[in-house]
């Protein structure tokens, strides 16, 4: 045992460098080749905090036809579609519209 432990000590030694730790989960890094095409004003949505707040409302409706509204407005402020097949999405989704409201427009909701 004593052998072992000593052993493996002056392994340690030689190599002088530590282990690396896993590196499968970290993200990579993407490398840019060319910048992004500039975004066109015409394009560009800017949602009004009424709107952001009538999108929250809307949300609590259910109703169909308000939910292009609501990906519209809520893809303008977080950069991504709102998820509404998937109700654990929705929930936290909502979550984060109504952190937005209260936190960034202090409009309490």
């Amino acid at each position: 045992m004593d052998k072992e432990l000593k052993e493996k000590l002056e392994g340690l030694k030689a190599n002088g460098k530590k282990k690396a730790g896993c590196h499968s989960c970290k993200k990579k890094k993407e490398v840019i080749d060319a910048l992004p095409d500039p975004i066109e004003i015409e394009d560009l949505y800017i949602p009004t905090p009424e709107e952001i707040h009538l999108a929250y409302v809307e949300l609590g409706n259910r109703v169909s036809d308000k939910r292009a509204f609501i990906n519209k407005v809520y893809n303008a402020l977080f950069g991504e579609d709102f998820n509404f097949g998937c109700t654990s999405c929705v929930n936290g989704q909502a979550r984060r519209l109504k952190n937005y409201i209260n936190e960034v427009l202090k409009i309490p909701v």
